[in-house]
């Protein structure tokens, strides 16, 4: 039983660590929130989920990505 509650103790604390180094986002994004990554450097910087990067930022720049490429196809083959 002690084992338990070391185990509870030491989630409980790291809990709490990636919240203060700011890892959990107790906020949920805005449905009409900006899609599109912020840009640093000239590339893109997707924002940082508990599971990853958030799969809408990512969707809209590979639809970008693929408009660009479908563009550039079309100026070449002329």
């Amino acid at each position: 039983m002690t084992l338990v509650f070391i185990a509870v103790g030491v989630l409980v604390i790291a809990g709490a660590f990636w919240y203060a180094a700011g890892r959990i986002d107790p906020e949920l994004p805005d449905d009409a929130a900006d899609l599109r990554p912020d840009r640093r450097g000239g590339e893109p910087a997707f924002d940082v989920v508990v599971r990853g990067y958030r799969m809408d930022e990512v969707d809209a720049t590979i639809a970008d990505l693929q408009a660009e490429i479908d563009e550039l196809k079309g100026r070449t083959q002329r």
